[in-house]
């Protein structure tokens, strides 16, 4: 009886899995939407929650306290599509958090070494990338994960994938 219970459970969590995959992989492709030829996906967590660092001072010396967490999709053409969200903090009042979505332009750009001190792609080669706010961010094009921590509690990693 024993043996039968573990082949019915092992059966049971086999097909629960085997169902699981074929709804998720479905549901996978149907939330993509529609193929518009992405060239890259860039993903972005920057966190900056030190007031004592240049980065952290509230805009336009900084970037505020608090973070941004971004996926940008770069389409061929010069388009793609923006989803994340951004968090900031304002000490002993409290903060709030902001859906950020919508459509982005980018053009390809060479910057000199040294001269984005954030990430460095070996090639020099960017995707600069103008967000719904109006910023224009440099993204390295060459595939890879970028890390950039230069004080604690101030961290930016960047992955760029195809």
């Amino acid at each position: 009886m024993r043996r039968l219970s573990r082949i019915f459970s092992t059966l049971v969590v086999t097909g629960m899995l085997a169902a699981f995959g074929i709804v998720g992989g479905a549901g996978s492709a149907l939330a993509y939407g529609a193929p518009e030829q992405p060239l890259a996906q860039i993903e972005l967590s920057a966190n900056c929650n030190n007031l004592d660092q240049p980065l952290c001072q509230p805009r336009p010396a900084g970037f505020g306290l608090g973070g941004v967490w971004l996926w940008i999709e770069i389409d061929t053409g010069g388009s793609g599509d923006i989803a994340g969200a951004g968090c900031g903090h304002v000490r002993g009042e409290g903060g709030g958090a902001s859906a950020i979505r919508g459509d982005v332009t980018w053009v390809k750009v060479t910057i000199p070494p040294g001269a984005f001190p954030y990430w460095t792609d070996p090639t020099n080669t960017y995707y600069l990338v103008s967000l719904p706010s109006g910023d224009a961010i440099p993204f390295p094009v060459t595939v890879g994960h970028y890390s950039f921590m230069p004080a604690p509690a101030v961290a930016f990693q960047l992955q760029v994938a195809p």
